[in-house]
């Protein structure tokens, strides 16, 4: 069963989100202005290697943390604040195993939004599909139906999200589109 996340609370999430965020570039740049240039009690070692390419330019120090980054610790409790606050499961379900967003790596994500993912492109818009017609009880002559609701829910979907949805969005929901159009044509009378 499907449920909508109150535009008040996401309201909320957005100002709060802004906040810390604008807070975190304060902070950092106080911290930036607070320090001298070079540090006298730390002392950093690189090795360097000639001959070789170069690699990809990037930021480095050697007392660089590997733990998480802290936004993204930040947007993920806000997230799931928001979840408990509406009652929603963090624990999704994907046919016949789950994972919990609470515990969910960066990496895991982007497996999960992979093209061969679960929530890629052609799994979710065969769900959505098959939902589709599910709901239309299987009449193509209800194409039409089908679309606007299929429509909607995209709008609706933008219209919780700021106006603007991920790429991938986009790309299911033509995915979604093709598949609903070669189902008439392969249903229809003649």
């Amino acid at each position: 069963m499907a449920q909508t996340i109150n535009n008040t609370n996401l309201d909320q999430f957005r100002a709060e989100s802004q906040r810390v965020m604008q807070q975190n570039r304060q902070h950092q740049a106080g911290a930036a202005v607070d320090k001298p240039a070079v540090e006298s009690t730390k002392q950093y070692a690189d090795n360097v290697t000639l001959g070789e390419p170069a690699s990809p330019a990037g930021l480095y120090r050697a007392d660089m943390s590997t733990t998480e980054d802290p936004q993204l610790t930040l947007l993920r409790s806000l997230v799931l604040q928001i979840f408990e606050e509406q009652g929603l499961a963090t624990k999704l379900s994907m046919g016949d195993t789950s994972i919990d967003i609470k515990s969910l790596t960066p990496g895991q994500a982007q497996e999960l939004v992979a093209e061969d993912g679960y929530f890629g492109v052609e799994q979710t818009s065969e769900r959505i599909f098959k939902g589709a017609i599910g709901i239309a009880g299987g009449d193509a002559t209800r194409l039409d139906a089908i679309l606007k609701g299929v429509e909607k829910g995209f709008a609706e979907a933008e219209k919780a999200f700021g106006g603007t949805l991920p790429e991938i969005s986009y790309k299911t929901r033509e995915a979604v589109l093709e598949k609903l159009n070669n189902w008439a044509e392969s249903n229809s009378p003649g």
